[in-house]
């Protein structure tokens, strides 16, 4: 047998084949065996995270404007122009909206407002 051990001497006194398998061994083999496995199959780390505008990172898509602190802050213009605009509407979104979200036109008159949306500075896309 190509394991021998304590448990092979005993198995004899006691009429088990000497050729079979200790339980300690075939754990011991089991348990490296599902570590192994374990480990060729998790998926390989995620890519480095890429910041919008930098070198490597994906461009800047809307326009933005710098903060004091250094965040940028995105924002978003839609309606007529703002030398015809007869209001002007300041639009905060909530926390699963975007600075893309708009006030529905039945209730505002479209041909007289200017609303400007904002990204939220808790990490929006920008």
């Amino acid at each position: 047998m190509w394991v021998t051990s304590v448990w092979d001497e005993e198995g004899v006194a006691k009429g088990v084949a000497a050729d079979a398998v200790t339980p300690a061994p075939a754990a011991a083999m089991l348990a490296s065996l599902s570590g192994w496995l374990s480990r060729t199959v998790q998926p390989p780390p995620p890519p480095p995270t890429r910041v919008c505008g930098t070198e490597g990172g994906p461009p800047v898509t809307a326009p933005r404007l710098r903060l004091r602190d250094g965040r940028h802050l995105a924002y978003c213009e839609s309606g007529v122009p703002r030398d015809q605009a007869r209001f002007k509407v300041v639009f905060s979104h909530g926390f699963t909206g975007s600075r893309d979200d708009t006030v529905r036109p039945s209730q505002v008159r479209p041909t007289s407002c200017r609303q400007l949306s904002f990204e939220n500075w808790m990490g929006g896309s920008i």
